[in-house]
């Protein structure tokens, strides 16, 4: 090949491939320059133009401990289970339990979870009578709003399959 071939074949290719960052889109850097976000922040800020996640509800960070003991007590008796504990909701709430619980409270409910046995206090046990006398409102705020060691999981877990959760809860850890 001659040497005007070579130098247009060069010109043709320097000019189809930009060098750098020149022929980048934006979202090229966006995985660098994300806000960073810990898990289980109390209030995440967000941008007036962010989409709205569904099945998300207003809720407050309580101002204490006893805020916490409180409100966990109120929902006992102000939040009703809407969802009934059948077949399907207790396999779904199973599903949920393995994917979000298990690693802290067991596979059987018993605190024991590989997670749960590096913790002090241990994680609690579902399986005793203190849990499982508790009103399903009760267990739906513990899940939603986490414990004095357990984190929430409002933002991980959708309000109605909370209450799956629940009825996985009440109606197969329950040792009866």
């Amino acid at each position: 090949m001659n040497m005007p071939y070579r130098f247009a074949i060069a010109a043709c290719v320097a000019v189809l491939l930009p060098a750098g960052n020149v022929g980048a889109l934006p979202w090229s850097e966006d995985m660098r320059d994300q806000p960073a976000i810990k898990g289980n922040e109390a209030e995440v800020k967000t941008s007036s133009t962010s989409v709205p996640v569904a099945g998300t509800e207003p809720y407050s960070v309580p101002a204490d401990t006893g805020e916490v003991v409180r409100d966990r007590l109120a929902a006992g008796t102000n939040l009703v289970n809407p969802t009934q504990p059948t077949s399907e909701s207790i396999n779904r709430g199973k599903a949920l339990y393995d994917t979000h619980c298990a690693v802290c409270h067991g596979a059987a409910g018993h605190g024991d979870g590989l997670v749960g046995q590096k913790f002090i206090p241990p994680p609690m046990d579902l399986t005793l009578g203190y849990v499982q006398i508790q009103p399903d409102g009760q267990i739906f705020y513990t899940i939603s709003h986490g414990s004095i060691a357990m984190p929430y999981y409002r933002d991980s877990i959708t309000v109605e399959d909370r209450w799956h959760v629940v009825n996985f809860v009440k109606e197969v850890l329950n040792p009866q």
